[in-house]
C-alpha cells in the first residue's frame, strides 16, 4: 500500500502544473427581479355588426399575421337585410318610373294648354292649373329620384356589411385573449379577440421602494427568459414614480435591443446591478472539490495547500470567491490525485 501511495506521489510530482494569481477586483452586485414580458400595444378586435360567431380558427397564444382571419360572424341577418334593401331599391325605381310617366303626361298637357291659352281659347285660371300640375309632377320626379338614391345608399351599406362578417387581424401579433366562443353572439363595438403587437414587446418588474435608488433610466439590464433558456440585452426605459399603496412597489419597464422570439406573458428574470464591492477573482479552472468541499490549491513555499472557498458570482471567465485575500498563487486544473500538503515543483 505504501508503494502505491509513493508511486502516486511520484507521478504527481512530475505533473506539469499551470498557475494563476488570485486578484482583487471590484465586481458588480446584482439582484434578480421577477419580470413579465408584455406588449405595449394591445388591439381589441371587435365586429361592426351583430350576429352569431360562425367560426374562430385562432387560439390563445397563437401568432397571427396581418390580414389573417380571426373570426367570422354568421351573415344570415345580413342576407335578410340585403333582400329588404334590394326590394326597397326596386320599389324606388318603380316610383321613379311612374313619376316620370306622370310628368311626361303633365308636360304634354301643359304644351297643349299653352297653345290654347296663347290663342285665347282657355282662361288664364285653367292655364295656371295645368302649369301648377306640371310643376308638381316635376317635383314628384325629383322626390322619387331622391328616394331611389336613399334606397341605393342603404343597399350599399348592407353590401358593405358583408366584409365585416369576416374579421381579419389588423397587425402582426399574438392572440392573448378570446372574449367570445363559436355560436356566441357578437355585438358591435364589443371585443371578441385581443391581440398584442409583437413589434412592441417590453418587460416590466415591480420594485420595492428600498431598491428603487439602484435603477436609472437607460441603465443596461440582462433579462433571462427560462422558457427560451436565453438572456436578452435590455435597458431601463421607464420608471413610474407612483407607488402601489398596498405593496409600496414601483413599476420599472425595460426595452429590448432585440425581442425576437419573445411573446407577451412570458416569465422572465431581470438581473440588475444594484451596487459594487471588492472581491477576489480566480479562474474557473482553479476550482476543485475535495470530500465534497469546494476550494482551490494555493502554492506556499513549494507546497500545495487546499483552501476552501465560497463562490460569490461569476465574472466572465473568473469566479469571485470568499476565503482568499488576493495575491495567492493558485493551481489551474489540479489533478484528482493532488492532496493537501503535497510538494510540487513550481515552474
Amino acid at each position: 500500500m505504501k508503494k502505491i501511495l509513493a508511486l502516486a506521489l511520484s507521478v504527481a510530482s512530475v505533473f506539469a502544473y499551470e498557475f494563476a494569481v488570485a486578484k482583487k477586483s471590484e465586481i458588480n452586485i446584482t439582484k434578480d427581479y421577477v419580470a413579465n414580458v408584455y406588449s405595449k400595444n394591445q388591439v381589441m378586435v371587435a365586429t361592426r355588426m351583430m350576429g352569431f360567431i360562425k367560426q374562430m380558427p385562432v387560439e390563445e397564444g397563437e401568432v397571427v399575421k396581418k390580414g389573417q382571419l380571426l373570426f367570422e360572424v354568421d351573415p344570415s341577418d345580413v342576407n335578410s337585410m340585403l333582400n329588404q334593401a334590394e326590394g326597397a331599391v326596386l320599389q324606388a325605381k318603380s316610383a321613379v318610373l311612374m313619376a316620370e310617366m306622370a310628368y311626361a303626361d303633365a308636360l304634354r298637357d301643359y304644351k297643349r294648354f299653352k297653345d290654347l291659352y296663347e290663342k285665347g281659347a282657355i282662361s288664364k285660371r285653367d292655364f295656371e292649373k295645368i302649369t301648377l300640375m306640371k310643376n308638381i309632377r316635376a317635383k314628384q320626379v325629383d322626390m322619387a329620384k331622391g328616394m331611389l338614391k336613399q334606397a341605393q345608399a342603404a343597399l350599399n351599406r348592407v353590401k358593405a356589411q358583408f366584409k365585416y362578417t369576416k374579421v381579419k387581424s389588423p397587425i402582426d401579433g399574438v392572440v392573448t385573449m378570446k372574449m367570445k366562443k363559436v355560436a356566441e353572439m357578437a355585438l358591435p363595438g364589443y371585443p371578441v379577440v385581443v391581440l398584442s403587437d409583437l413589434n412592441a414587446i417590453k418587460a416590466k418588474s415591480f420594485v420595492k421602494e428600498s431598491d428603487l435608488k439602484a435603477f436609472k433610466l437607460g441603465m443596461p439590464v440582462d433579462i433571462y427568459v427560462p422558457a427560451l433558456k436565453k438572456t436578452y440585452k435590455a435597458k431601463v426605459s421607464t420608471i413610474i414614480p407612483s407607488a402601489d399603496p398596498a405593496t409600496h412597489s414601483f413599476v420599472v419597464k425595460y426595452s429590448f435591443n432585440n425581442s425576437k422570439g419573445l411573446l407577451p406573458g412570458m416569465y422572465a428574470k431581470a438581473k440588475v446591478v444594484v451596487g459594487k464591492k471588492e472581491a477576489v477573482l480566480v479562474p474557473f479552472g482553479a476550482l476543485t472539490t475535495r470530500e465534497g468541499i469546494v476550494g482551490v490549491f494555493v502554492v506556499e513555499n513549494g507546497v500545495a495547500r487546499f483552501v476552501p472557498v465560497k463562490q460569490i458570482a461569476q465574472v466572465g471567465d473568473y469566479i469571485a470567491v470568499k476565503g482568499l485575500k488576493g495575491g495567492e498563487k493558485v493551481i489551474l486544473y489540479p489533478p484528482a490525485n493532488l492532496v493537501d500538503g503535497q510538494k510540487i515543483e513550481e515552474q
